[in-house]
């Protein structure tokens, strides 16, 4: 059961509600099973690529690096401004010292083979589902949709984070306050929340990917420039990389509207997986947010319960 916990940072530093709006496939297109083979060294291999899964000690069986499948019909964009549905990752090129945000023009897309295979794809709602629009009328029938990972694997829920991380961004009817689980897998009472280094002791490989933000429909997309540097991380080995990044799923938290304008549609926002680099959590805290449907995340799928 979801416990009332302290509140925490949404989809981004500054609106705790993070941002969202955009496109999406209904509960999955689903793919050809043609495309999928299960290896017996516990891999898979998906539309060409091989990738690695974990076994987590609850019985859940994860993806343990980002999806990077690209389907018919979409090209993957070096330009987070535009609205291509699949981005690739970035590099934030800078030293390790403050000021933590760069200049945009430092922000660099990764379009060679092997840091795509590092760091995925980052994708928006509407590219993750196939291909069909997200709207006030459908956002809370994708719960548990494939979209378009595997089959027998679907994008992850709230409550698959939930059950990772321990800590989330309420619901927005039903819950007071924002919620805790103690016992969740990668749950450190001294962070709050979920702790990175817990999740890659376990062998999920937490990839730093960063995220395309956009803020509403009415927002441009840009790289989020907020990197790991000395004053907020003991990781030296991650410096220049982002700080900020986001995992979608498909769990809907709710249309947001305009406040001089109650029937304007500037938004719809899904929960996400975030991460937070601070002095008090250097290496890395993680918990449930609030992110935008056309915000470019990275995507672990996570696969059905037997």
């Amino acid at each position: 059961m979801l416990l009332a916990a302290a509140a925490m940072v949404a989809c981004s530093t500054e609106d705790p509600e993070g941002n969202g709006s955009g496109n999406g496939n209904g509960n999955g297109t689903g793919t050809d099973d043609e495309t999928y083979v299960e290896n017996a060294d516990g891999t898979f291999t998906y539309h060409g690529d091989t990738y690695k899964t974990v076994t987590l000690s609850n019985g859940s069986v994860w993806m343990a690096e980002p999806l990077r499948y690209v389907p018919e019909g979409f090209t993957p964009s070096d330009d987070p401004a535009a609205d291509s549905h699949i981005w690739f990752p970035y590099k934030l090129e800078n030293d390790a010292t403050p000021p933590t945000k760069i200049n945009a023009d430092r922000a660099v897309a990764l379009t060679d083979e092997e840091p795509i295979k590092e760091n995925g794809y980052l994708y928006d709602m509407y590219a993750a589902l196939g291909g069909v629009k997200v709207t006030v009328d459908n956002a809370d029938s994708f719960e548990g949709a494939q979209g378009i990972c595997p089959p027998g694997w679907h994008i992850p829920t709230r409550a698959d984070f939930f059950a990772l991380c321990g800590l989330s961004n309420k619901a927005a009817t039903g819950e007071e306050g924002n919620q805790v689980d103690e016992n969740a897998l990668f749950y450190d009472e001294t962070y709050s929340g979920g702790k990175i280094s817990l999740y890659d002791d376990a062998g999920w490989n937490y990839v730093r990917s960063g995220y395309r933000n956009r803020n509403g429909y009415s927002g441009t997309g840009s790289y989020q420039l907020t990197q790991l540097y000395s004053g907020n991380t003991t990781m030296e080995g991650q410096y220049g990389t982002p700080a900020l990044t986001y995992m979608m799923s498909s769990t809907c938290y709710k249309p947001k509207y305009s406040p001089s304008d109650p029937t304007e549609l500037t938004d719809i926002q899904f929960f996400s997986q975030m991460t937070t680099f601070t002095k008090i959590y250097p290496e890395g805290r993680v918990n449930v947010a609030y992110c935008s449907i056309l915000s470019g995340q990275q995507l672990r799928c996570v696969k059905d319960a037997q």
